[in-house]
């Protein structure tokens, strides 16, 4: 198995994710693994927590059971990511302190006490890891990670219960996707891979995550990403990921023309929460913006997009030029930032400075140095509820069995008028 520890803590929490409240047997280790992520990434920058807040919210949000929060909160003290206050016989309150610019996963994921996986957890890693690169032919896969039949199968029911890993029949094949790392569009998706090779599409992939936000007329035009040159199948698959919305291109619109930007596929729920969603769209409205002005200038050229968009989060603006009105509309559109007026024809960008517009900055930044999209699996509403008193999260809770009670009576009535409508005839 070739991950690195910190795709095998990132793998853990997306099956803790999906498995929730299921026990799982077979993923002993990977659920304590999982549920340490889940908690350390959700509780990070918080101030002091009381432990029934947090034992609560646990159970609520991360399908923690109270019974096995105490293990998970060992791990992250061992870790040094809490520290505990308790008194003889119970913990009392939690208090964060959860390395601010370190990768939480990375750290989990060199935990040296977790143990040794098991056969049936090294097989759901190997799957995801070729999952999360791209979809993949069934019997493909098998073959190619060599792992029993038996155990396989057994990965792929759980996957298929938990919801990570969905088997879709596609020109007599079956193609094995991962919706929590492709939301969109799956039947397509998979109609792809099956038609072109799981190999051809992951090639793409890659080249999209290293030139993410690519404008997608160049590609068509010069049949290269990046100064990568592209074969005729490459390019075509490019276009018709494109078109059947598996990519979803966000677009600016600019001399009479519109033009899309090619980003890797919209991550699902895990590993992007949907209060998360809008700073994922204002980060892909940033890197087209200076993608349009380093590749599709009207006269001046961005030389480094990277650049600019970190002198817009140090400085909160960036010097006047006579495209920004073009270049950055979308930016005023979605509110991330506005025009200000310099002269006759010439314009300076800056930028709301709100939470979520620095967090969409951050996001865009990391994403034209990376290519990777992180940070977004936190739950707001979580973290919100832990930074409350209990009975913050006791009203959440009760709210949400009383939509549960009120959803269940209206369905027996509907079963019991149905019951009198067939009775009648």
């Amino acid at each position: 198995m070739s991950l690195t520890k910190k795709q095998v803590a990132e793998f853990a929490f997306d099956i803790q994710n999906g498995v929730g409240r299921t026990d799982i047997p077979d993923f002993d280790i990977l659920r304590n693994v999982g549920m340490a992520a889940s908690l350390a990434v959700h509780i990070r920058g918080l101030g002091e927590i009381d432990y029934e807040v947090l034992r609560k919210v646990s159970d609520h949000y991360f399908d923690i059971h109270s019974f096995a929060l105490p293990n998970v909160l060992t791990i992250l003290a061992e870790l040094e990511f809490i520290q505990l206050i308790t008194s003889t016989t119970k913990i009392k309150k939690v208090i964060p302190q959860v390395p601010k610019f370190q990768d939480i996963y990375e750290i989990i994921g060199n935990y040296p006490n977790l143990g040794d996986f098991n056969e049936h957890e090294q097989a759901i890693l190997a799957i995801l890891g070729e999952l999360y690169k791209k979809p993949d032919n069934k019997d493909r896969l098998l073959n190619t990670i060599g792992i029993e039949p038996e155990v396989f199968n057994r990965c792929l029911t759980i996957g298929s219960t938990g919801g990570f890993i969905r088997e879709h029949r596609a020109r007599e094949k079956t193609i094995l996707v991962s919706p929590y790392y492709f939301a969109d569009n799956l039947n397509s998706l998979a109609d792809i891979v099956a038609k072109n090779g799981a190999s051809e599409i992951e090639k793409v992939l890659n080249f999209i995550r290293n030139h993410q936000g690519w404008p997608l007329s160049l590609i068509e035009q010069q049949s290269e990403i990046g100064g990568i040159k592209l074969n005729n199948l490459q390019k075509s698959l490019i276009t018709t990921l494109a078109s059947e919305g598996v990519l979803k291109p966000p677009t600016i619109t600019f001399s009479n023309r519109t033009e899309s930007f090619i980003f890797t596929p919209h991550p699902g729920s895990s590993r992007l929460n949907a209060s998360n969603r809008e700073t994922y769209e204002r980060a892909m409205a940033l890197v087209s913006s200076v993608r349009k002005g380093q590749l599709l200038p009207d006269l001046y050229k961005i030389r480094s997009p990277l650049q600019i968009l970190e002198a817009l989060k140090n400085k909160g603006y960036l010097k006047s030029n006579s495209e920004a009105n073009v270049q950055y509309k979308n930016l005023v559109v979605l509110k991330v930032a506005y025009l200000k007026q310099i002269g006759n024809s010439r314009w300076q960008l800056h930028l709301h400075e709100t939470q979520e517009n620095l967090d969409a900055l951050n996001l865009a930044i990391n994403i034209l140095r990376t290519g990777e999209i992180s940070n977004m699996e936190v739950n707001q509403e979580a973290r919100i509820a832990l930074s409350k008193d209990e009975k913050y999260i006791q009203s959440i809770i009760a709210s949400k069995e009383l939509r549960v009670r009120k959803k269940q009576e209206i369905d027996e009535q509907t079963a019991l008028e149905f019951e009198k409508l067939i009775l009648s005839y």
